[in-house]
């Protein structure tokens, strides 16, 4: 039975990467890439999976460490991913099973829907509109030099602001601690997808509820309650 406008909760906002999209082997060409640059051997994807979290300067930090480089290095291996990445933003990515789908589902609801990221503000739009689904959210909130990162609460409240609903009234879908973090502090309800890019195990998190699919959103919804009532 389709709920009004008005159930609970008002809005869901998603996080990207390793939750709405699958971008590991656009990001590990990417990496590699960059890495080839100063001689390092490339990464297998997986292994780039699990770097994956806290943006780009993370990633390349995290890929830093596991080849023994000093950080001094950072800042021009960046700048390489990112113009490499710039060029190559949906090559190989795809929407996750559902996505689409799903976007529609909550759309038809009337839930208000926001999208939160630790990649850069540009790259998500664009990226969102590549793949066709930079319709369905009313706020899109990415990495920027003023705001701090997930999982600082800014991102999160940022997004709910522009979609005028309170923290209370939301959800956050995210495949990592960064997520469920952000959606706490922030006062809003974590739940966490089990196929994504957690370093850890997504049922360690301290999510409300964790789903096996995107489509299995709806019906977790409906058996949640707001962090505050």
């Amino acid at each position: 039975m389709k709920r009004e406008p008005q159930d609970w909760p008002l809005a869901v906002v998603f996080d990207l990467d390793g939750t709405l999209i699958d971008s590991a082997h656009d990001l590990a060409d990417a990496l590699n890439y960059t890495m080839s640059l100063r001689g390092h051997a490339p990464f297998p994807v997986p292994q780039v999976k699990e770097m994956v979290g806290g943006g780009i300067p993370k990633l390349v930090e995290r890929a830093l460490r596991a080849h023994g480089v000093p950080e001094v290095e950072l800042l021009p291996l960046a700048a390489d991913f990112l113009n490499y990445y710039r060029d190559n933003l949906v090559r190989r990515t795809t929407l996750y099973d559902g996505a689409a789908e799903l976007l529609e589902t909550l759309k038809c609801e009337g839930r208000r829907l926001g999208l939160c990221t630790n990649k850069q503000h540009q790259f998500t739009v664009e990226i969102a509109e590549q793949l066709g689904i930079a319709k369905y959210f009313g706020a899109i909130n990415g990495e920027r030099e003023d705001q701090a990162r997930k999982p600082a609460p800014a991102p999160l409240l940022s997004v709910l602001h522009a979609l005028g609903v309170r923290p209370e009234n939301a959800v956050m879908v995210g495949d990592s601690s960064a997520d469920v973090e952000c959606a706490k502090a922030a006062g809003a309800v974590p739940v966490a997808v089990r196929y994504g890019y957690a370093r850890v195990s997504p049922d360690e998190l301290g999510a409300a509820a964790v789903i096996d699919h995107l489509l299995d959103l709806p019906d977790c919804l409906a058996s949640l309650r707001p962090a505050k009532e």
